[in-house]
């Protein structure tokens, strides 16, 4: 029976599913914000603030993983090796949460207009300030979400990790979440005039977005079974292991199956003049970021290390030595 590796625990799960949340419900509120400036506040103010929560707690679980975490805060100044992606890593977070900051400063009334009155220029200015902040955050958002996957990529011994199908999966992962949060306070908050059609574009690209990583899923699946012995071990381990719950029920069905059908099922609602109550959306949105952390955990689980002898060539030994006994 193949055992789970067990050198990563559950807590890089957390940062990994964290990082892709903040960075895909940035990117969502950055996007309404550009194309309907000052509109949809409440959900443009709840989007950003998630997006900095999420990114905040899961940069305190990446520290809490060092040794002396204290040390790892201020440890900034010795990421100097640009060849290195932790060091890449690092710096990109850093100036992403800056820029998430700033932008849910900017766009929570109550804190932008106590630094207006502290300071004129920046009241004058705030508009234009959170423009600038979206344009520049969209980049960093979707390299953050990209980062998530290329990381895992650089451990070498991890065959299961080393395919571009990660990022790219973990990338769609990330974006399908960041939606689904900025969803539930268009769907439950967010009163404004229009926000009927800003819920039915959200939900069109949640079916989009869904639809898009059950293909990056299945060529990861199957791209991975042919690849090599280590790698179909490993994926066997989701497929039809000890993972085999978790991934068909939680990340298939209620990850991806859940949000398609309450997305079909607003936009049909809508469509033909119905009305569908909020518990639709936030079960749907509920269900993306259950089969989003549960991606990354079962990812992480079966990441086993590669095999220093083959399989076959084990067994051919042991005939050997059978024989010779």
């Amino acid at each position: 029976m193949v055992e789970l590796q067990t050198t990563w625990s559950w807590l890089p799960a957390i940062y990994l599913f964290l990082g892709g949340l903040g960075a895909g419900a940035f990117l969502t509120v950055s996007v309404l914000r550009l194309a309907k400036p000052g509109r949809f506040k409440k959900t443009v103010t709840g989007g950003v603030w998630t997006a900095v929560a999420a990114l905040a707690i899961g940069l305190l679980a990446l520290v809490s993983e060092v040794e002396k975490p204290f040390q790892a805060m201020i440890l900034f100044k010795s990421f100097v090796n640009g060849s290195s992606w932790m060091t890449v890593g690092a710096w990109l977070l850093l100036v992403t949460f800056v820029v998430f900051v700033l932008s849910a400063l900017f766009t929570t009334d109550k804190i932008a207009d106590w630094l207006g009155s502290a300071c004129k220029p920046l009241g004058r200015a705030r508009a234009g300030i959170n423009k600038v902040l979206a344009v520049i955050g969209i980049p960093l958002a979707l390299a953050v979400a990209v980062y998530t996957g290329v990381l895992l990529g650089a451990a070498p011994a991890i065959p299961l990790w080393g395919t571009w199908l990660l990022p790219a999966l973990f990338t769609v992962s990330a974006l399908d979440t960041g939606v689904a949060a900025v969803s539930i306070f268009a769907a439950a908050m967010d009163r404004d005039e229009g926000i009927e059609r800003v819920r039915a574009t959200l939900e069109k690209a949640v079916i989009g977005l869904v639809v898009l990583e059950a293909v990056v899923l299945a060529a990861f699946v199957l791209t991975m079974q042919g690849a090599g012995a280590d790698e179909a071990r490993a994926i066997g381990l989701l497929t039809e292991g000890a993972l085999g719950v978790q991934f068909w029920l939680l990340v298939v069905a209620v990850g991806l199956g859940c949000p398609l059908i309450a997305a079909i099922t607003q936009l049909v609602a809508s469509r033909q003049k119905g009305k569908v109550g909020p518990a639709v959306p936030v079960g749907g949105a509920a269900c993306a970021l259950v089969g989003g952390f549960t991606l990354r955990f079962v990812v992480l689980a079966a990441g086993l290390h590669a095999a220093l002898v083959s399989p076959a060539a084990l067994q051919a030994a042991q005939g050997a030595l059978m024989l010779i006994s």
